[in-house]
């Protein structure tokens, strides 16, 4: 029995990175993700401590304060 094709497989190819035409596009959709997480109360500073409720990410690069990449440490906590 085959597997169904992954993204990124030749059969999918939609994930393959270097088809993506602007890597300006990918910083763009990083940006507006962690800017999400944020603005739901999604993401603590990593050294918070415990997770607080709610909390699925952690800031794993900050700046002035302002989350720029963010590390899943788990999924919802409802």
């Amino acid at each position: 029995m085959s597997q169904p094709a992954r993204a990124g497989d030749e059969a999918g190819g939609a994930g393959n990175v270097d088809e993506v035409d602007d890597v300006d596009e990918i910083d763009e959709a990083q940006r507006r993700f962690v800017e999400g997480l944020v603005a739901r109360g999604e993401v603590a500073s990593a050294d918070a401590g415990p997770l607080p409720p709610n909390v699925t990410h952690v800031a794993e690069d900050e700046h002035d304060g302002v989350a720029r990449a963010v590390r899943r440490r788990r999924f919802s906590a409802r």
